[in-house]
Formats: structure tokens, C-alpha cells, sequence
């Protein structure tokens, strides 16, 4: 390739920056587009020497060979200062791209966790708590939840055990089953504080959606809408609980939410019910207010509910096999008895006068609350006596009396009995 034809393939990769050097080093002007400046370099390869017509004050007289020396210079400089910008480029590439992976992965955690908390925000701060029942595994603002059982006390400790509010109202009644939450957990909140030292006020307003086939379940009688309140901070997790005062209003109609007076704590068996509300909603959009006056944080939701009979609670119950085993039973009749439980390092047979040995224990096998014949025995896992009622008894007088009753602790047994001590 001769000399006119290389430069006119480097001069064809040069930008007006790069052709305004090579004509400032001879001398040349540098007015004109782009194709002009290519054209006078050219023309300059092609003579002898450069003509003095082209020039400026400043003239070289150099052959085209300088020429040609000095756009070869100012091509590798480009190419250097080009793979450089290309190596600068693809770093910052590489940081921004490994940045928006960190981004990403730090996004699709935060995608991956389920945030609920009945404040409404379902921002990810640095103190969260998560539910520990492996079906639900939410989390929420420990600010929100965790609520010092005095104002001055501070934030308490986090608890080893916890539950959300959704977890602990589907547990408060076993003859309830939660279908679908019309209302979410939201926590109450009063608008102002009154300054006198007086309970302030808690209102809420909500609006919720009655589908066409929610309202198709509400015909049979197994389904009902309930409105439901407890407390965030309550000792007993699983229980509802209305506050002081309280008032309920669903589309106009006042509801009665308490069965106790207003400035009294909590209902018969220590305990609260849900307000029906099915009677007063209808299919579309509803309306529902509650206001009242307490000092203490609550949080109200509104759920659709599908009943239990007796038969379905007493299957949620423990079976026997799954209860207590053979060799624990032995060895906390043989406490209850007095007899005691042979240590390793002592006899057997040892008749040391710091046991007392009973001949005969009775075991009453009348049920406490109906007084009739146990048919199933049935006792609470952390009770250590002997003493057991009867399970189907027991369901049904829950069910009457509306009394909180946590399945998960009872454990069907044999009678006393039945077991061969």
C-alpha cells in the first residue's frame, strides 16, 4: 500500500480534534468541515513539499514523507487514548453492573420476605421481628409490635416466642377458622393525646370489598364476617380483647362489641368475643368506623370465618399415641404417689426412709365437670397430677361458654386406670 493510501485510511478514523493538531503542527489552517481539513492533509501528501499557499505565519517546509510521519503520530496516539477510554469504560461498566447485582440481590431478599405490620409501612427497617409459625413467617417493625408494658420503660426485650396478629386471632378461637381478611390487622392509634392525663381516643374508618362469592358463603349458616380487637402487648397471646368503651358502626348500624361494662377490663373466663357483623354487610363496598377510650395500643382487622363443630376440634386434638409417652406417665404417677423415681446411682430395692411408699392411690374416674363416666381422658401437657376429665365434655362446654382453649396443649391419654403401675 503506498503512502497516500495509508494515510487516507488513518485520516479516515480521525476526528476533527485529531486533524486540527496535525495541521496546527504544519502550520496550516485549520478553518473549514471536516472533509475540507482531510482534503488539505492529503493534498499535502501528494506534493513535493508543502505549498506556502495553504500556510499561515507559521510555514514548514517539510516533505510528504514528515507528512505522513505526522499523521501516522497522531493515528497511534489516538488508538492509545482510545483503548484506554475503552479499558476506563468497561471497568466502570463492570462496577456499575456489579452494583446493580448487589442491588438485586439485596432487592430480591427484601422481595422474599414478607412484611405485614399493622402500622401499614411495609418498609424494611433494621429492627424486625418475624413470626415464628412456619406457615405465616412474616415480619414487622419491632416499634410496631413489641410494646413495653409502661410508657417509661423502654423498648423490652424481644421475646424468643412470637406470634402476629393474624397467627394469634386465627388461634384465639378454635371453633373459628379464618377464610380470608377483609380488613388487615391495623393498629390503633389515637389522633391526639390529651393533655390532662385522661384515656385518649382511638378511631379508626375503613371501607372493604364483599365479593359476589364471599357473599355466597355468607348464605350458609357455617360462614359468618367478624370484627375483632386484641391487645398488642397482651400476656395471653391467643385471646381477643375489646377496648374500654368501645363503639362499632358497619354501614350506619350500631354494633354491640362488648357483653361487660364499659370501664371494665375484659369479658367472662377473661376474655373477649368477636362482633358478628354478617346482618348489617352486603355484597360491594361496606363501610365499618370504631372509636374508643384507652390508653393502652390495639389492633383491629375485620375476617370472613368458617365454624367448627365439636367433631373437628376434638380431631385437632393430640391423639394418644402422640401424647405422652408410657415411661413419662410411670414416672409422674410414681411422684404423685409419693414413691418417687429411683436415682442412678442408688438401689432399687433400697427402703431408705426419705420415700414414702403408698399402698393404694384412688383415681376418680368422674368426669369434674359432668360428673359422669370418663369415656376419653384428657389433660393438659404441662399438668404433673394424675386428675383427667372428659375430652368430648370438655370441647362442648368450651363451645358453649366461648372460653379460649388452646388445642395444641391437650393430649388425649388412657384412663388412670387403664395403666398397669
Amino acid at each position: 500500500m503506498d503512502l497516500v493510501s495509508t494515510c487516507k485510511n488513518q485520516l479516515a478514523n480521525f476526528r476533527i480534534k485529531e486533524l486540527k493538531d496535525v495541521l496546527t503542527q504544519l502550520g496550516i489552517s485549520k478553518q473549514g468541515r471536516k472533509q475540507d481539513l482531510v482534503d488539505r492533509i492529503l493534498g499535502l501528501i501528494s506534493d513535493e513539499e508543502v505549498s506556502n499557499t495553504h500556510g499561515s505565519a507559521k510555514k514548514k517546509i517539510i516533505g510528504k514523507e514528515g507528512v505522513a510521519k505526522l499523521v501516522d503520530d497522531a493515528y497511534r496516539k489516538m488508538q492509545i487514548a482510545d483503548a484506554s477510554d475503552l479499558a476506563t469504560t468497561r471497568q466502570t461498566s463492570l462496577d456499575i453492573c456489579d452494583v446493580k447485582h448487589k442491588v438485586e440481590t439485596e432487592d430480591s431478599s427484601f422481595l422474599s420476605v414478607k412484611i405485614c405490620c399493622p402500622c401499614g409501612t411495609s418498609l424494611h427497617t433494621d429492627s424486625m421481628i418475624q413470626c415464628i409459625d412456619p406457615g405465616c413467617q412474616v415480619q414487622q417493625h419491632v416499634s410496631c409490635v413489641i410494646i413495653p408494658g409502661k410508657p417509661m420503660e423502654g423498648l423490652p426485650s424481644i421475646p424468643a416466642i412470637f406470634h402476629c396478629e393474624m397467627c394469634r386471632i386465627s388461634r384465639a378461637d378454635p371453633f373459628c377458622v379464618t377464610v380470608e381478611h377483609l380488613i388487615s390487622p391495623v393498629k390503633l392509634i389515637a389522633p391526639t393525646l390529651p393533655s390532662d392525663g385522661t384515656s385518649p381516643v382511638l378511631k379508626i374508618e375503613k371501607t372493604f370489598q364483599l365479593t359476589k362469592l364471599d357473599s355466597d358463603l355468607l348464605q350458609s349458616a357455617e360462614y359468618d364476617i367478624q370484627a375483632w380487637c386484641i391487645l398488642l402487648n397482651d400476656s395471653v397471646s391467643f385471646r381477643m380483647q375489646w377496648p374500654q368503651y368501645s363503639e362499632l358502626h358497619v354501614n350506619g348500624y350500631g354494633v354491640r362489641t362488648l357483653n361487660r361494662p364499659g370501664s371494665q377490663l375484659l369479658g367472662a373466663n377473661g376474655r373477649d368475643d368477636g362482633a358478628l357483623i354478617t346482618m348489617y354487610v352486603g355484597e360491594g363496598v361496606n363501610k365499618i368506623s370504631f372509636s374508643a377510650c384507652d390508653s393502652r395500643l390495639f389492633c383491629f382487622g375485620v375476617r370472613l370465618l368458617n365454624r367448627r363443630t365439636v367433631e373437628q376440634v376434638l380431631a385437632l386434638i393430640p391423639k394418644e399415641a402422640d401424647g405422652e409417652p408410657l415411661e413419662d406417665a410411670v414416672a409422674r404417677v410414681c411422684r404423685c404417689i409419693g414413691g418417687g423415681v429411683p436415682r442412678a446411682n442408688e438401689d432399687s430395692d433400697s427402703d431408705s426412709d426419705l420415700e414414702v411408699i403408698a399402698d393404694t392411690v384412688t383415681v376418680n374416674l368422674r368426669c369434674p365437670m359432668s360428673g359422669s363416666r370418663i369415656k376419653v381422658a384428657g389433660r393438659f401437657k404441662p399438668c404433673i397430677h394424675m386428675g383427667c376429665f372428659d375430652l368430648e365434655t370438655f370441647v362442648e362446654l368450651n363451645q358453649r361458654s366461648r372460653k379460649a382453649m388452646a388445642v395444641s396443649n391437650l393430649s388425649q391419654e388412657l384412663l388412670p386406670g387403664r395403666y398397669h403401675y
